[in-house]
């Protein structure tokens, strides 16, 4: 099969046409199955990241501040003393962690973490007595 290349010679485009060896071609169609056969787990593992870091909850904060730190994953989970696989289901919220995790993974991403109660809307608890 051929393919096309472009280069420059003498400041002027040239087009170069060179045949891909069957057997690069074949790792190819390999690879691009492989990568089909992989995509709708990505994209459900995806949504379910989308979804986890959305939360509004203190688990929410520090999955967004881990995304934030621009930091590898394996990186931090190192950091923390995890594995990348648990930091991995943690972000995607299929995992829960102990809070002396939670605190190291904090740490890892310098996390600064304010914690302020509210105050209970009265007339709400109201209708929820009623």
């Amino acid at each position: 099969m051929p393919y096309y290349d472009f280069v420059w010679n003498d400041g002027e485009l040239e087009m170069m046409r060179d045949d891909i060896p069957q057997e690069l071609l074949k790792q190819l169609q390999g690879d691009r199955s492989l990568i089909a056969d992989e995509l709708p787990e990505l994209s459900e593992r995806h949504q379910r990241m989308v979804e986890a870091k959305a939360e509004d909850t203190f688990s929410g904060h520090l999955r967004r501040a881990i995304h934030r730190s621009g930091r590898l994953v394996r990186e931090i989970a190192a950091e923390a003393g995890v594995s990348s696989q648990v930091l991995c289901e943690f972000l995607e919220g299929t995992r829960t962690l102990r809070s002396d995790v939670l605190d190291r993974l904090a740490q890892a991403v310098h996390a600064t973490i304010t914690i302020e109660p509210r105050r209970p809307d009265r007339a709400a608890l109201g209708k929820e007595t009623a």
